[in-house]
């Protein structure tokens, strides 16, 4: 991944907060992990169903782009590392 995205991805706080409560929160935790340990095509589609069903509710932009970044192998193997050693 490019260091312009990597940029951009810690500059989106919804994301960083996602991360953060399911660091913090175990039940939060168990969900994110079960949607980042799917393999990638199962996990890029649940994660689309569930952007779209947020973008149809108006959920925030960022805090649905939080979502979007996940969709990405590189970041989803890295957001198991961080949220594991928690």
């Amino acid at each position: 991944m490019s260091e312009n995205r990597n940029k951009r991805i810690a500059d989106n706080e919804s994301f960083v907060s996602l991360i953060q409560l399911a660091k913090e929160d175990k039940e939060i935790k168990n969900r994110i992990l079960m949607i980042l340990k799917l393999d990638s095509f199962n996990r890029i589609s649940l994660l689309n169903t569930f952007i779209s069903e947020m973008n149809l509710k108006g959920a925030p932009e960022d805090f649905v782009e939080a979502f979007v970044y996940l969709k990405d192998d590189s970041v989803a193997n890295e957001a198991i590392k961080i949220i594991t050693n928690a």
